[in-house]
């Protein structure tokens, strides 16, 4: 399957995956060009995300994509985006135009267990933001804690180098799994 990567096309991301009671969403932007290509949630094998949830998990990563989305599922990990569907011209969150936003606020009322709501990075918090503001739905906020981690893709930033410093924040994760929320 071909996925454009000019904004001459709109490009649509995936549907949310859940578990029977999730107790975390983890929300991303927008999936990048090799995701789409691959039809895979961080399907760019140099993303950290995968490595970095099953170090939270403390399971060794399974090499097939299903076996990853299954062990989600069964820990209370749910994952979608922000962003519906958009136009961008490759891979980077700045080239987003002409958003989409996914009901993330539905997806949280339907499941009243969730305790954690992660953004993974900016982009996917301000997109949040933003379709909560184009909903009206400002009070779903009180239903969970919200917090933006740093984002899993390859690229340092001044704070955040490399895996094991985003890891560090990431770790947080954990608590909310166990119940232990802080």
């Amino acid at each position: 399957m071909w996925y454009p990567v000019s904004v001459e096309e709109r490009i649509y991301g995936f549907p949310p995956v859940a578990g029977k009671d999730p107790k975390v969403l983890i929300i991303g932007s927008m999936p990048s060009v090799r995701s789409l290509e691959k039809q895979q949630y961080y399907g760019h094998p140099r993303n950290h995300f995968w490595e970095i949830v099953f170090r939270i998990l403390g399971r060794p990563l399974p090499e097939e994509y299903p076996a990853r989305i299954e062990a989600l599922k069964s820990s209370g990990i749910a994952l979608w985006d922000a962003i519906s569907h958009c136009r961008r011209d490759g891979s980077l969150d700045q080239a987003i135009e002409e958003e989409v936003f996914n009901d993330i606020d539905g997806f949280i009322r339907r499941y009243p267990g969730l305790r954690l709501v992660v953004f993974n990075g900016r982009k996917a918090e301000q997109a949040f933001r933003s379709g909560i503001r184009q909903r009206n739905a400002e009070g779903i906020e009180r239903s969970c804690r919200f917090l933006r981690l740093p984002s899993t893709s390859p690229i340092p930033t001044r704070t955040h180098r490399n895996l094991n410093d985003k890891l560090e924040d990431w770790m947080v994760i954990a608590e909310y799994l166990d119940g232990e929320e802080k």
